[in-house]
C-alpha cells in the first residue's frame, strides 16, 4: 500500500516505530524520569505552602528560600554535568540520589525533630528545614544533565527527537498523578496543613523507587557506537579542564546568549510553584483544589504530547520554540486583565468565577505554549552539545537561570506580600481596590517579561540558533582541531 493512500491513523501511529531502535536502557531512564518527576512535582505543588503553614515560614521567606532552592540547584548542576562526563552515568545517579534522598528526609523531618526531639523553637527548627533544602538541592542537581545525557546515548539519531519528546511525556504523566493521585489525597485525608508532611515524604519514597531502576542501566549500551569514542576522550580529562574547554566553544557561547534571551518565558515558568499556589488559595479560598488544578498543566501536555509528537518531527525547532514561547507568555495576559471583563462571559457572575476562569484559561493556554516549547527546548540544548560533553553542556547551559532565579525568587516574595496578601480576596469581592495594587498589576509584569523572550529571539535568530545544530556544532570543532593541528605543524616546518 503507498504512503498516499495509508489510513491516517496507521500512519499517524508508525511515526513512533522509531522507538523500536531503542534500548530497554531508554524505558528505564524514562521510569527514572517518571518516579524522580511524580517526586519533584508533588514538592512543587506544595513547596511555599509547605515551608509556610508547616515550617512556620512567613511570606516572603517561603518563595525567598524557595527561589533559594532553585539557585543552589542551578549552582550545583555546574560541576555535576562535569562529573557525570567523567565518571559515568550509573556514580552519578547514585551520589545524586543519596543526596537527593537524604536532603528530602532531613527537610521533611527537620521541623518536627527540631521541635519534639531537640526541644527547640519553631524559629529555630526552620534551620533543619533550610539545610534539607540545601542538600535536596545539591541532590536534584544530578537529575536534569545525568536524564538528558541518558536519553541521548540510549536513542539513535533517528529515534533521538521522538525519544526526547517521550521524555517530556513521561516527566507529565508524573506531573499529572503528582496532583491528583498525590497531593489532593492526602490534602483531604489529612487536612490542609498536615498533609503537607505527608506530601513532601511521599515524594522521598518516590525518589527510592527512581533509584532502584538506576541499578538496572546498562550505562555502556550506546545507541550510536562513535557516541562511546569521544565519551572515552572526555573521561581523560579533568572536571575543572572540561569546564574551561566548554566556556571557550563558540557554539556554547551563542548558546549561553540563546538561554539569556529566552530567560523572560522560562522565569514566568517557575511561577507555576514560585507564585501560583498563594495565589491560587488567595484568590479563591483555601477550600480551592489546587492538586486539580495543577493537573491541569500536564494533562494538557500529555494529551497533547501524544496526539502531535509524529506532526512536531516535520516542522522546524526553532519555529516551534518560538511558537510556544509566544503562546505560553500570551496566558499571562488572561491574569492581567481586570476580572470584571469576563462578566460578558454566560455563567460568570461574581469575581470569584470571574479569577476561577481566568486561572483555568491560564493553564491550558499556558500548557499549550509549553508543549511545543519546553520538549523542543531540552532537545536543542542536548544536539548543540559535541558528543563528549552532553551533560557538560546540559548543566553549564544552567548559568542564565542560576544568575535570574534568586532574583525572580525574592522579587516573587516581594511581589506576593504586595499585591496578593492574605485578606485581599475579601477587597477584590467588594471591588475595594484598584488595578495598581492589584494581582492583576503582577502579572502585567510578568507578562511582559514574557513576551520579551520570543520577540528577542525573532530578532536575532539568525545570529545564534540554528535548526541543525549538531552541524554548526562538528563544523567548528573540525575547525578549531584543524587550527590546531597548523599549530602545532608549524614549528616543525620552520
Amino acid at each position: 500500500m503507498s504512503a498516499e493512500k495509508q489510513n491516517p491513523i496507521v500512519k499517524y501511529f508508525s511515526e513512533f516505530k522509531v522507538l523500536r531502535d531503542c534500548s530497554k536502557d531508554f524505558w528505564y531512564t524514562n521510569f527514572i524520569q517518571f518516579f524522580d518527576g511524580l517526586s519533584y512535582f508533588t514538592l512543587i505543588i506544595v513547596f511555599t505552602l509547605f515551608l509556610k503553614d508547616y515550617c512556620g515560614f512567613n511570606d516572603a521567606d517561603a518563595p525567598y528560600w524557595v527561589g533559594m532552592y532553585t539557585l543552589f540547584l542551578s549552582m550545583f548542576v555546574f560541576a555535576v554535568g562535569t562529573i557525570c562526563d567523567i565518571i559515568g552515568l550509573k556514580k552519578t545517579y547514585l551520589i545524586g540520589f543519596a543526596l537527593l534522598i537524604g536532603g528530602r528526609l532531613i527537610m521533611g523531618l527537620g521541623s518536627d525533630f527540631g521541635m519534639h526531639v531537640c526541644g527547640l523553637s519553631q524559629d529555630a527548627s526552620k534551620y533543619f528545614v533550610i539545610a534539607g533544602i540545601a542538600i535536596l538541592s545539591f541532590g536534584t542537581a544530578f537529575m536534569s544533565p545525568c536524564i538528558s545525557t541518558s536519553i541521548r546515548r540510549f536513542t539513535t539519531l533517528r529515534a533521538r527527537p521522538t525519544g526526547f519528546n517521550f521524555y517530556y511525556l513521561f516527566m507529565n504523566i508524573g506531573a499529572f498523578l503528582a496532583g491528583i493521585a498525590i497531593v489532593d489525597p492526602l490534602r483531604a485525608a489529612f487536612g490542609p496543613i498536615n498533609s503537607l508532611w505527608w506530601v513532601v515524604n511521599v515524594g522521598t519514597a518516590c525518589n527510592v523507587i527512581a533509584f532502584i531502576f538506576t541499578r538496572l542501566i546498562n550505562e555502556d549500551n550506546y545507541a550510536v557506537p562513535e557516541e562511546r569514542i569521544a565519551k572515552n576522550v572526555a573521561a581523560k580529562r579533568r572536571p575543572l579542564q572540561l569546564i574551561m574547554e566548554v566556556a571557550k566553544e563558540r557554539p556554547f557561547q551563542k548558546l549561553i546568549v540563546f538561554l539569556v534571551l529566552t530567560l523572560g518565558v522560562r522565569l514566568v515558568f517557575t511561577l507555576q510553584f514560585l507564585v501560583m499556589p498563594q495565589y491560587y488559595t488567595r484568590a479563591i479560598g483555601d477550600d480551592f483544589s489546587l492538586g486539580l488544578v495543577n493537573s491541569f498543566n500536564p494533562f494538557i501536555i500529555i494529551t497533547g504530547l501524544i496526539l502531535i509528537i509524529p506532526i512536531l518531527n516535520r516542522f522546524s525547532t526553532v519555529k516551534l520554540m518560538i511558537s510556544g514561547m509566544t503562546i505560553s507568555a500570551f496566558s499571562m495576559v488572561l491574569l492581567a486583565v481586570p476580572p470584571e471583563w469576563y462578566f460578558i462571559i454566560p455563567g460568570i457572575e461574581t469575581i470569584g468565577q470571574a479569577y476561577f476562569f481566568a486561572i483555568v484559561a491560564q493553564i491550558i493556554v499556558f500548557a499549550s505554549g509549553e508543549l511545543l516549547f519546553s520538549p523542543r527546548f531540552s532537545e536543542y540544548v542536548a544536539r548543540v552539545a559535541p558528543k563528549d560533553k552532553v551533560a557538560s553542556y546540559m548543566s553549564l547551559s544552567a548559568l542564565p537561570m542560576f544568575i535570574a532565579k534568586p532574583i525572580n525568587g525574592v522579587v516573587g516574595g516581594l511581589l506576593v506580600s504586595y499585591y496578593c496578601y492574605d485578606g485581599i480576596a475579601a477587597k477584590m469581592d467588594t471591588g475595594h481596590i484598584d488595578f495598581w495594587n492589584s494581582p492583576e498589576f503582577m502579572w502585567t509584569i510578568y507578562m511582559i517579561m514574557a513576551f520579551i523572550s520570543p520577540i528577542a529571539i525573532i530578532l536575532t535568530k539568525d545570529s545564534f540558533v540554528s535548526d541543525k545544530p549538531e552541524e554548526d556544532a562538528q563544523d567548528k570543532t573540525d575547525s578549531a582541531a584543524s587550527d590546531a593541528s597548523e599549530d602545532e605543524a608549524a614549528p616543525q616546518n620552520a
